[in-house]
């Protein structure tokens, strides 16, 4: 294992780097001054801007952005969440993919959030992960109606209900947002789903049930067929590598000692290779660009990564937790420290050096997602979750 370990003494405000040198500038004065570090074009302008407050987004490989805005509405003395669901192709070039009213139509008074988005491989169909919010218990939708009670709340004194959870569900989308359903399902969605993903064949898409840990699941929409994969096995936690129609797994089921390993599971032949015996997960498993790499934290500090091709290549870095994504060359991550839900600063970590610098002016951002290509960064800001795109070249 190659250890990688900064000097800190260097690093005394959260691992930033320090100015890089001093320059003497002449002409019958001397001038001392620190020269900061070197700025990069995702320190510019944003080159697009949406000023929604995006719950969830996604980037195509064409680096078009599905994202959901959250919308709260009050019908009468309910307060529910309803999201639409957009598409931008450019500055300007947004259209509304989903309508919450046509999508979910009322009565009944029921809400939908929209925890995660994510695009086929083909950029032509969207996998929506929601949370349903079904009326509290004693709401009568058909009484109310009689009174003329389902209209907007603007003058009721009366305490708000809050709806209750209805469960998780998988919803099928097609590029121009209509719905792609199961073939003879009894339910209109997929229930119970977590994680939902198109796999490249196109017809086959991938989800989670239960957990942690967690069973995979695979349906093909067109002929309705829903399988258990690897029956009999659960995992920790599963990152999908759709375009290879494969997924990387923690998982302790696969070993009679019960010792946790990453395993690599062809998601179509139902074939497990062993990548990689590890002693502990803290969290956080990500995959490189290529496939070739995966990392996650080992502990509280240290980032191991491991090579998917080539077993006992681990690199091992200090880096602080938190959640991060991959340079296109794989030589550096991009770290956003602390817990999901909490806004940082965003840095580039060397895996090989060592390296900590900021991006962005050190702003704090709530979430963040590195393009297909590497070459672009979507943000969203803390508060009203606007949504930034920059260059990362």
């Amino acid at each position: 294992m190659t250890e990688i370990q900064p000097d800190f003494r260097t690093n005394p405000q959260e691992y930033k780097r320090m100015p890089l040198g001093i320059a003497w500038i002449a002409m019958g004065a001397v001038a001392l001054c620190m020269a900061c570090p070197a700025t990069t074009p995702a320190q510019d302008m944003p080159k697009m801007v949406i000023d929604d407050d995006v719950q969830a987004f996604d980037i195509a490989p064409d680096n078009s952005i599905v994202y959901a805005v959250t919308h709260i509405k009050g019908v009468k003395r309910l307060v529910i969440e309803r999201d639409d669901v957009f598409v931008a192709s450019g500055p300007g070039k947004i259209r509304k993919l989903l309508e919450a009213n046509q999508f979910m139509p009322m009565p009944p008074p029921e809400g939908f959030r929209v925890d995660s988005l994510a695009w086929s491989p083909d950029g032509q169909k969207i996998a929506m992960n929601m949370t349903l919010q079904l009326p509290p218990p004693g709401w009568d939708d058909k009484n109310r109606k009689k009174k003329g009670d389902l209209g907007d709340d603007e003058n009721d004194n009366e305490p708000p209900l809050a709806g209750v959870g209805g469960g998780r569900v998988l919803v099928l989308l097609d590029a121009d947002g209509h719905e792609i359903k199961v073939a003879n399902s009894k339910t209109r969605f997929i229930e119970g789903a977590v994680g939902g993903t198109w796999l490249a064949d196109g017809k086959s898409v991938a989800y989670l049930t239960g957990g942690p840990p967690y069973t995979i699941m695979c349906a093909r929409p067109e002929d309705g067929k829903i399988t258990e994969l690897f029956a009999g096995h659960t995992f920790q936690t599963v990152v999908w590598d759709a375009k290879h129609n494969r997924a990387f797994a923690i998982s302790d089921s696969l070993s009679l000692t019960g010792r946790l390993s990453i395993v690599q599971l062809d998601l179509l032949q139902e074939r497990i290779s062993v990548v990689a015996d590890i002693q502990t997960y803290q969290g956080g498993l990500s995959l490189s660009p290529s496939g070739n790499k995966i990392g996650y934290f080992e502990d509280g500090d240290n980032i191991d990564v491991v090579d998917t091709r080539h077993r006992g290549d681990v690199i091992r870095v200090r880096a602080g937790f938190g959640r991060f994504g991959w340079s296109r060359d794989e030589r550096r991550i991009l770290l956003k420290r602390g817990p999901d839900e909490r806004s940082n600063i965003l840095l580039w970590v060397g895996l090989y050096d060592g390296s900590f610098s900021s991006i962005l002016h050190d702003l704090q951002f709530h979430n963040f997602e590195i393009a297909p290509d590497a070459e672009a960064i979507a943000v969203t800001i803390p508060g009203k979750r606007v949504l930034k795109v920059y260059d990362l070249r």
